[in-house]
C-alpha cells in the first residue's frame, strides 16, 4: 500500500494519486498539510467538471500560513517577505512575527469596517507590503479578495467594479513603474464615480516614500479613510489587533482574480480555500523539493499582486515557512536593469529566481558570456531559474546554466490552474525543449482536433483528463458559461488552448497557443517557432510573429522586432533578408516573413505575455474592437500605420 512520501518521492507519489488510490492520496495531503477547524466529511464529491473537494471541511486560510508559523519558535523571527525597490533605494523586510502583526491589525480595520466573510474585497495597490498585509486580512477574516494590476483604464476599473462588487476598495495614491512614479487612484476616482456599484468605504495608502514631481496631482478619492489612521483609530479606541480568525467552508472563496487576457477580455477566476490550500501546499513542497531541504528556500519574483503567480508563489512560500522577495519597479525600460535584479539575488541570498523570459533574453543579449555579472555580483547561492509564461529558446537555457552556473527550470501552469502542473521533477532523458512530467494526479493527453489520442512527437491540443485536482478555479465568476466551454471541446477533458506534444520518455513540451499555430502553403508552423529564429539576430532583443491572410487563404508571417540598436542609416531590407537567412536554415523559406515592423515596445498583458493573438484579429479584421483591458491603444495604432504604410510599399 502507498502513502505519501516523506521527502517528496516524485514517482512514490505519482503511482499513489494515478494508479492506487488518487482519493486517499488527497485525504492523506490534507490531513499532512492543512489545519482543518472541522475536518471533512468527504474527500471528493460533485462531479467531474465541478469537484468539491473536502466538502464539510473548515479551515482559515491565514491562519493556516501566518499563525502555524509564529506558534513555531525556529520560524517565528525568521524573514518571512522582503521588499525591494531600487528605484527608491529602499529595502524592508518583514519577520514572520511582524508580519502576523500587521495582518492582524489590519484585520481589525477590516472589522470596524463590517467587512465580513460574505463580502469580496477589491485591492487595486502598488507592489508594497501593503498589498500582501491586505491580501492576507481579508483571508483572517474570511472575506473574498481580488488583487489587481496597477495602471488600469478607467473602464476596465469600472468593469472589475461593476462585476466584483466590492464592499471595499483598498488602493494606493502612487507606485513606481518601469522607471517613474505612477498615479494610480486618478483613474480608480473617476470609474469610482462613473461606476453604477459604489463600495462602502474606500482606503488609501498615502505614501511618504515617494515625492511626486507634478505639483498638479491632488487626485484624491472623496471620503477615502487614511490606511495609517485606520490603524492609528485602533489603539486610540483601546483596540486589540484581530488575533482569532474566521474559519470558512473550504469552498467558500478565498479570492477572485483575472486572466491575462492575450486572446481578448480576461475573466474574473474563483478559486475556494479548501482546495487552493491542500493543492498549494502540496505543489510548492514538490516544486522546493531540488533545492536543498536543509536550507531555507528564498524565492525572488517580480511579479504584481494582481498576478497569480504572486498569489501562489507568496502564498506557498509562507506556507513551508520560506522567504519571499517581492519587487517594485519594472525592468527594461532602466539602464541598470541588470544591476537590479543581480544585486538583488546577492543582497537577499536568493536561491530561486522566477524570471520572465523577455527578461533573460534582455540580459542575455546585453552580457552574453555574463562576465560583468561575475565581475560585480557573487550569485554563488543561485539555485535555479525559474521560467514561465511562454516558450523560451535553447539558447535561454545555456545561458542560465552555462553563465549563470543555475539550473533552467521550466514551469507550466496557467490562471485557472492555479499552480504550475508540468514540471522538471527529473532530469533523466531531458531534452531542452520539453518542459516536464505531470505533477501527480495529472494525466495529460495531447489530442487532435476531432479529439483522438495522438502518438510519440506528434503535436495536439495539450488537454488534461478530468477531474481536476484540488487548486483548480471552481468558475468564471457570475460567468458560469464561459467557464463549461473550458471542457466543452473534448468531453471528459479540460482544453488548456495550448498545443505540445509528449516525447518517447514521458516528457511534455509546450509549443504556443493553439491560435498561434498558422498554415503557411499548406504547411503548419507555429509562430514562436519563427520567433525563435528572428531572435537569433543580434540586433533584434524582442519580437513577436504574426500571420497575416493572404490571396490563397493561408497566413504569411510579418516580425514586428524591438531592436538593440536602431539609427537612422538603419537598411529594412537588409535586415529583412538576413533574418530571413536565419529562418531559411532553421525551418524552410515558405516561413520567411513577408515585412517587419520596427518599435520601440510590444503590446503585452500585465504579465508579461505578449497580445499576439489580439494584435493579429486587429491587424486582419478592419472591423475588430480591440478590447477593453488594452493599457496602451497607441502601441496598436503604431503597428497598423506602419502595417499599412509597408504593405502599400509592397515591403
Amino acid at each position: 500500500m502507498y502513502t505519501l512520501s516523506q521527502p517528496f518521492n516524485y514517482e512514490n507519489d505519482y503511482k499513489f494519486s494515478i494508479n492506487t488510490d488518487p482519493i486517499s492520496f488527497w485525504d492523506q495531503v490534507a490531513t499532512k498539510y492543512v489545519y482543518w477547524d472541522k475536518m471533512y466529511d468527504k474527500v471528493y464529491s460533485g462531479n467531474e467538471i465541478y469537484p468539491d473537494w473536502f466538502k464539510g471541511g473548515e479551515l482559515n486560510t491565514c491562519y493556516n500560513l501566518l499563525d502555524r508559523q509564529v506558534q513555531n519558535p525556529l520560524k517565528k523571527d525568521q524573514v518571512a517577505l522582503i521588499y525591494e525597490c531600487p528605484y527608491l533605494k529602499k529595502t524592508v523586510k518583514l519577520t514572520y512575527y511582524q508580519l502576523y502583526e500587521k495582518v492582524c491589525e489590519f484585520s481589525r480595520v477590516l472589522l470596524n469596517l463590517n467587512v465580513s466573510k460574505n463580502d469580496n474585497v477589491l485591492i487595486y495597490m502598488a507592489n508594497t507590503v501593503e498589498a500582501p498585509i491586505a491580501m492576507l486580512s481579508c483571508a483572517r477574516i474570511g472575506a473574498t479578495h481580488c488583487a489587481l494590476f496597477d495602471g488600469y483604464s478607467v473602464k476596465s476599473l469600472i468593469d472589475r467594479i461593476e462585476t466584483i462588487t466590492p464592499k471595499l476598495i483598498i488602493t494606493t495614491n502612487l507606485g513606481v513603474g518601469l522607471d517613474e512614479i505612477v498615479d494610480i487612484t486618478t483613474n480608480l476616482k473617476e470609474a469610482i464615480e462613473l461606476s453604477t456599484f459604489k463600495p462602502d468605504n474606500v482606503i488609501t495608502l498615502y505614501r511618504n516614500d515617494i515625492v511626486y514631481n507634478n505639483n498638479n496631482f491632488q487626485t484624491i478619492i472623496p471620503n477615502s479613510l487614511n490606511w495609517e489612521e485606520e490603524i492609528k483609530k485602533i489603539k486610540i479606541n483601546n483596540q486589540s489587533p484581530f488575533y482569532d480568525y474566521v474559519p470558512v467552508e473550504s469552498s467558500h472563496p478565498i479570492y477572485l482574480i483575472y486572466t491575462s487576457g492575450t486572446t481578448g477580455n480576461s475573466k474574473p477566476v474563483v478559486r475556494s480555500n479548501g482546495s487552493n490550500l491542500v493543492g498549494l501546499l502540496y505543489h510548492w513542497n514538490c516544486l522546493s523539493s531540488k533545492v536543498n531541504n536543509d536550507e531555507n528556500v528564498v524565492l525572488f519574483s517580480a511579479t504584481s499582486v494582481g498576478w497569480v503567480s504572486f498569489h501562489m508563489f507568496f502564498y506557498a512560500s509562507l506556507s513551508k515557512g520560506n522567504t519571499f522577495v517581492m519587487f517594485e519597479g519594472g525592468f527594461l525600460k532602466q539602464n541598470n536593469v541588470e544591476d537590479d535584479i543581480w544585486a538583488t539575488i546577492e543582497k537577499h541570498n536568493v536561491n530561486i529566481y522566477l524570471a520572465l523570459p523577455i527578461v533573460m533574453r534582455y540580459l542575455k543579449k546585453m552580457d552574453p558570456n555574463a562576465e560583468r555579472l561575475h565581475s560585480k555580483y557573487d550569485i554563488s547561492r543561485l539555485k535555479q531559474v525559474w521560467i514561465g509564461a511562454e516558450v523560451i529558446e535553447k539558447s535561454i537555457q545555456d545561458y542560465i546554466e552555462n553563465k549563470l552556473n543555475a539550473e533552467s527550470i521550466g514551469l507550466y501552469g496557467q490562471t485557472e490552474s492555479g499552480m504550475m502542473y508540468i514540471y522538471e521533477y527529473s532530469s533523466i532523458n531531458k531534452t531542452y525543449d520539453t518542459v516536464g512530467i505531470p505533477s501527480p494526479f495529472i494525466k495529460p493527453s495531447i489530442l487532435s482536433e476531432d479529439g483522438k489520442e495522438l502518438g510519440v512527437n506528434e503535436i495536439g491540443e495539450f488537454s488534461l483528463k478530468l477531474p481536476l485536482p484540488p487548486g483548480f478555479a471552481t468558475t468564471f465568476y457570475k460567468n458560469d458559461e464561459q467557464y463549461k466551454k473550458l471542457f466543452s471541446k473534448f468531453p471528459g477533458y479540460y482544453n488548456s488552448g495550448d498545443l505540445g506534444y509528449k516525447d518517447e520518455n514521458g516528457y511534455y513540451g509546450i509549443v504556443s497557443r493553439a491560435d498561434d499555430q498558422i498554415k503557411i502553403s499548406g504547411n503548419k508552423v507555429q509562430l514562436n517557432t519563427i520567433e525563435s529564429s528572428i531572435l537569433k539576430h543580434p540586433n533584434v532583443i524582442e519580437c513577436c510573429s504574426i500571420g497575416i491572410n493572404d490571396y490563397d487563404c493561408y497566413k504569411a508571417p510579418i516580425g514586428i522586432l524591438v531592436l538593440k540598436k536602431q539609427d537612422s542609416i538603419l537598411d529594412f531590407n537588409q535586415l529583412k533578408n538576413e533574418i530571413n537567412n536565419i529562418i531559411n536554415d532553421d525551418i524552410e523559406s515558405y516561413a520567411e516573413l513577408k515585412q517587419i515592423i520596427i518599435v520601440n515596445q510590444l503590446p503585452k498583458t500585465k504579465s508579461g505575455k505578449i497580445q499576439r493573438h489580439i494584435l493579429s484579429n486587429y491587424l486582419n479584421n478592419n472591423n475588430f474592437k480591440l478590447p477593453d483591458n488594452i493599457e496602451n491603444l497607441q502601441l496598436f495604432y503604431n503597428i497598423k500605420d506602419s502595417f499599412i504604410k509597408n504593405s502599400n510599399k509592397n515591403i
